[in-house]
């Protein structure tokens, strides 16, 4: 028993050096930049290697500092560094950022099956108080496979939007495409697939 048991405790200490090996970033509307620190437990920081150009890092001794361009994260997102130890210990960190949702989607497709009921289904689209989205100004469909209804629920709030299939005795895939009043890029425009599937 005492044997198994060894490799084990051994083998423990080997799987990071770091404090942590994830960090959970909540990100504010609009944020277009985040710093995240990682710490070893004395160990000397090598080398690292960030695995997208929207990070940068720094090293200095047992601390790395990441920096990264958060500028474009519209939904939740996880980045990884590949980080080395001076003892040759390598370890992949990651941080998960949280993204606030502007836009709060009942879907972000919806499907009928080839030769099924055209059924109408509904989205329903909310939008957060105080956040970069105050109304929806369009909903637009590209392609002619869907007849499509929007309400207005509570505006500046609640949003539905009825699609029907015209029919679907073949395959289709269109697009619903939102346009909000937000400046903002990341917001501006959000898009849902209207699928019939074969």
């Amino acid at each position: 028993m005492l044997r198994c048991l060894i490799p084990i405790l051994f083998t423990l200490p080997a799987l990071a050096g770091f404090k942590s090996t994830t960090q959970v970033v909540p990100l504010k509307f609009g944020q277009e930049q985040a710093t995240v620190i990682f710490q070893t437990t004395g160990e000397e920081i090598e080398d690292a290697e960030p695995h997208c150009d929207c990070t940068r890092v720094n090293i200095n001794g047992t601390k790395l500092t990441a920096t990264v361009d958060t500028s474009t994260f519209d939904r939740n997102v996880e980045k990884t560094i590949a980080a080395e130890t001076e003892d040759g210990k390598e370890v992949t960190l990651r941080m998960q950022f949280k993204v606030p949702q502007a836009i709060r989607l009942s879907a972000r497709s919806l499907v009928w099956k080839r030769n099924s009921a055209p059924v109408p289904q509904v989205l329903r689209i909310t939008l957060p108080q105080g956040g970069p989205v105050t109304h929806i100004a369009d909903a637009a469909l590209s392609g002619d496979a869907f007849d499509y209804a929007p309400k207005v629920v509570k505006r500046g709030r609640e949003y539905t939007v009825t699609i029907t299939p015209r029919s679907t005795a073949k395959a289709a895939l269109n697009r619903l495409v939102l346009t909000t009043d937000s400046a903002d890029p990341r917001y501006h425009r959000q898009i849902i697939y209207l699928q019939i599937k074969k």
